[in-house]
C-alpha cells in the first residue's frame, strides 16, 4: 500500500511538473484549471480501468457512436483514449468538443459536464504544439466559460485565439460576447449633495492606475481639460457647479486594466440639481467646557431653519447609556422618542432661525446655556435635521451628545487596584474635593471615595477585580459647585503600542526575570542560565523554590531543575549541551508552582556557527633588518566591517 502511495504521489509530482513546464511555454495559464487537469486525468484513469484494446479499435467506436448521434457512448471510447494516449492534444481537444455536445438530464451534471469540458480543451491547449489545435482549443475554452456566464475568461481565451488565427465565424462570436459582456459603461451617479459636485461613471472593469491621463478620452463641454479622478471601476468629472446642465462625452478607445478599450463613445447630458436641505453637527465630542461660550455648532445648507430637540438622561439610567451600544451614535426620530419615554426626559424643543445662502454651508451655534439653563447631572442627546414636514421616523438624524463639565478624568487599571484623577479641564488645577463614584455593571456603587490635594483617589484591588455584574464600568465624579462628569471603563482604553511603549504585561504574583550570557551557543557548550525572582512591588522573593524547564527546538524538555534562592532571589544554572544535542531556538522556563504557567522565560539558540575573527598579514620592503636602524611595516588586518591598513616604522 505505501509502494501504491509513492508511485501515486510521484506520478502526480511528474503530472505537475510537466504543467508547470507547459504553461511557462504558453500566454494563458491559470492554477485552478491546472489543478482541474491533473484531478481530472486521475478520474479518467479511474474510470477506465485497465484498456485492453488497441487504439485504433477505441477510435473506430468512438466514430460509429458518433455516427449514431450516441455522443455519450462515444464520451466513454475517448475517455479510454486519452487514458492511454494522455499526450496526444488532439484526443483531449476532440473530448472537450463531445462533452459540450451531450444534453445534461439535470443542473448539476450540466455543472459537471461544463467543468470538464473546459479542463479537457484547457489540456489540449496546454499538450499542444501546433498553433492551429492551440486556437481550437482556446475557442472551446471560451465556449465553455461562456456556458457558465465567465464571461470575462471566456474574453480573455476568445480574444487569444483570434491573435493566434482570425477566423470570422469567432470573430463575430468574440464582438458579440464583447458588446455584451465586455468592457463597457454601466452608468452614472451625480453627486449633488457634497460641497463639491461631480459626476462618477462606472465601468465594468477596473481601470489603469492613476498615473493614466483620461483627458484625450472625456469631453465636458466648455473645458478645456475638465478635473477627472479615476478610483477601481469609476472615472469621475470634478469640480462642477450646482445647478448646471453639462455635456459630457466618453470617448470610444478609453482604457481598461483587461486589454480593452471602450467600444463605443457615450453622450450624457447631466444635470447638478441643487444640494438638498441638509443639517449636521461637527464632531462627536462630547465634552463641554463650564467656563465661557458654550454654544454647540451646526452646520445647516439650503434650510432657513433647523428644528432642535434635546433630551437629558438621568444620573441613574447613565450607566445602560454610556456603555450601550447607541452612545455617540446618531439616532432617528423614532429612537430619540424612545429615550424620551424610557430612559430620559425631553427638556427643551424648538427652531432656530440661520443664514441661508444657496448651496453653502452655514456654521450655527446653539446657545446650551441660555436654552437650558441649569444644567443637572446626566448626558444630554441633541438632534437636528432641517425645519419641514418629515414622513420616515427610521432615518438616522443628526445627533450630538455631550455633557458640560469642566472635571477632566484619568483612570489607570493595575494590580494595586484604579487609580483615578480629576483636573480642571480649563487650568488643569487638581480636582481637589471632587467626589468619585466607582459603578458596577449592575448599576450599583461599589464605592465613593474623595480626590486629595493632588486630585488622585484610589480604588482599592478588590473593587477592580469584580466579575460579571460586580464587574466595574463607570466611574462619576460631581464636586460641591454641581460640576459633574463621568468615564467608561468599558470604552477601549488608550493603546500606544504602535509607538513602541507597550511594554509587557504586569504580573499578577510573582514574576521572574530570566537570561542567558549569550544568544547563541554551540554544541557541546555550557549555557550559564540567570533568573531573578520578585514580587509585585519588584522587591526580591527570597526563599522561594524555582523550577527552570529547559526544552529542546521541538518542545520536548531537555531538563528540569528546582534551583534554590542564592541570595537576593537570585538563581543561576549551568546547562551542558550535548555534542548530539539538535540545533535550533532552546526555551527556559521558570515555574513557581510546576502546575501552572510560567512566570518568566528566555530563549538561547544552538547553532554550528563561526565566530567572527579578525586576521592581519605583515609586509615590509625591507629585506634585511640592521640593528639600530628603524625599518618599515604594513599591518592590513581584515574584520567583520572590512579592511584596515596601518603603517608602522618600528625601531630594531
Amino acid at each position: 500500500m505505501l509502494t501504491q502511495l509513492r508511485s501515486g504521489l510521484t506520478a502526480a509530482l511528474v503530472i505537475l511538473s510537466s504543467y508547470s513546464a507547459c504553461a511557462a511555454d504558453k500566454s494563458y495559464h491559470r492554477d485552478d484549471l491546472a489543478e482541474a487537469a491533473i484531478r481530472l486525468e486521475g478520474q479518467i484513469k479511474t474510470d477506465a480501468g485497465p484498456v485492453t484494446k488497441p487504439l485504433a479499435i477505441l477510435r473506430h467506436e468512438a466514430d460509429a457512436a458518433f455516427a449514431r448521434n450516441d455522443q455519450r457512448a462515444g464520451m466513454q471510447s475517448l475517455g479510454q483514449i486519452v487514458a492511454v494516449a494522455p499526450g496526444d492534444a488532439a484526443n483531449w481537444l476532440r473530448l472537450a468538443r463531445t462533452i459540450l455536445q451531450i444534453r445534461p438530464g439535470d443542473a448539476r451534471e450540466r455543472t459537471t459536464l461544463l467543468e470538464r469540458a473546459t479542463t479537457a480543451a484547457y489540456i489540449a491547449y496546454q499538450r499542444t504544439s501546433n498553433s492551429g489545435e492551440e486556437a481550437d482549443a482556446l475557442v472551446i475554452l471560451g465556449r465553455s466559460f461562456a456556458e457558465r456566464s465567465l464571461w470575462r475568461p471566456a474574453l480573455d481565451v476568445m480574444r487569444l485565439s483570434l491573435e493566434q488565427r482570425e477566423v470570422a465565424d469567432v470573430r463575430a462570436q468574440y464582438e458579440k460576447m464583447r458588446d455584451d459582456h465586455g468592457f463597457r459603461l454601466l452608468d452614472y451617479s451625480v453627486d449633488s449633495d457634497s460641497a463639491s459636485p461631480r459626476v462618477c461613471f462606472q465601468f465594468s472593469e477596473e481601470l489603469p492606475g492613476k498615473r493614466i491621463d483620461f483627458s484625450p478620452f472625456v469631453s465636458v463641454a466648455g473645458q478645456d481639460k475638465p478635473a477627472l479622478s479615476a478610483d477601481d471601476k469609476q472615472l469621475c468629472v470634478e469640480g462642477l457647479e450646482h445647478g448646471e446642465r453639462y455635456a459630457i462625452t466618453m470617448r470610444a478607445g478609453l482604457p481598461s486594466t483587461v486589454k480593452e478599450t471602450l467600444a463605443k463613445a457615450a453622450d450624457f447630458s447631466v444635470y447638478v440639481r441643487v444640494r438638498s436641505p441638509f443639517v449636521r453637527f461637527t464632531s462627536k465630542a462630547y465634552v463641554l467646557p463650564r467656563t465661557g461660550q458654550r454654544g454647540i455648532p451646526v452646520v445647516s445648507v439650503n434650510t432657513p431653519s433647523v428644528a432642535i430637540k434635546v433630551y437629558r438622561i438621568g444620573d441613574r439610567n447613565l450607566l445602560e447609556t454610556v456603555v450601550g451600544e447607541n452612545f455617540q451614535r446618531s439616532l432617528s426620530r423614532f429612537e430619540l422618542q424612545q429615550l424620551a419615554d424610557e430612559r430620559g426626559v425631553s427638556v427643551w424643543s424648538g427652531e432656530i432661525k440661520v443664514e441661508s445662502p444657496r448651496n453653502a454651508e452655514v456654521t450655527t451655534a446653539f446657545p446650551v446655556d441660555e436654552a437650558i439653563g441649569n444644567l443637572s447631572p446626566g448626558v444630554y442627546v441633541m438632534s437636528a435635521e432641517a425645519a419641514g414636514p418629515k414622513t420616515d421616523n427610521y432615518v438616522d438624524l443628526a445627533t450630538q451628545w455631550f455633557i458640560v463639565s469642566d472635571l477632566g478624568i484619568t483612570a489607570f487599571s493595575g494590580n494595586d487596584g484604579i487609580h483615578v484623577f480629576v483636573n480642571s479641564l480649563a487650568t488643569a488645577a487638581a480636582g481637589v474635593q471632587t467626589d468619585i463614584r466607582l459603578i458596577a455593571r449592575n448599576n450599583e456603587v461599589m464605592a465613593t471615595r474623595r480626590a486629595d490635594a493632588s486630585g488622585h483617589a484610589l480604588f482599592e484591588p478588590g473593587l477592580a477585580r469584580g466579575e460579571g455584574g460586580l464587574s466595574p464600568a463607570l466611574l462619576v465624579a460631581s464636586d460641591a459647585r454641581g460640576d459633574y462628569g463621568f468615564l467608561s471603563l468599558r470604552a477601549p482604553a488608550f493603546d500606544f503600542s504602535d509607538r513602541g511603549v507597550a511594554g509587557r504585561a504586569v504580573p499578577a504574583g510573582l514574576d521572574a526575570f530570566v537570561y542567558t550570557e549569550r544568544g547563541v551557543y554551540r554544541t557541546g557548550e555550557t549555557v550559564h542560565v540567570t533568573a531573578l525572582l520578585r514580587d509585585s512591588l519588584g522587591m526580591a522573593a527570597l526563599n522561594v523554590p524555582l523550577t527552570l524547564v529547559v526544552e529542546r527546538p521541538d518542545g520536548v524538555e531537555y531538563r528540569r531543575a528546582v534551583v534554590a534562592d542564592q541570595g537576593l532571589g537570585g538563581r543561576n544554572l549551568d546547562v551542558s549541551i550535548a555534542p548530539t544535542a539538535s540545533t535550533g531556538t532552546w526555551r527556559v522556563r521558570a515555574l513557581s508552582d510546576p502546575k501552572r504557567p510560567a512566570i518568566g522565560e528566555a530563549s538561547f539558540m544552538v547553532e554550528d556557527y563561526v565566530p567572527d575573527r579578525m586576521e592581519f598579514d605583515l609586509a615590509s620592503k625591507a629585506t634585511a633588518v640592521a640593528k639600530g636602524k628603524a625599518f618599515e611595516v604594513t599591518v592590513e588586518g581584515r574584520f567583520l566591517q572590512g579592511v584596515g591598513r596601518i603603517q608602522h616604522v618600528a625601531d630594531r
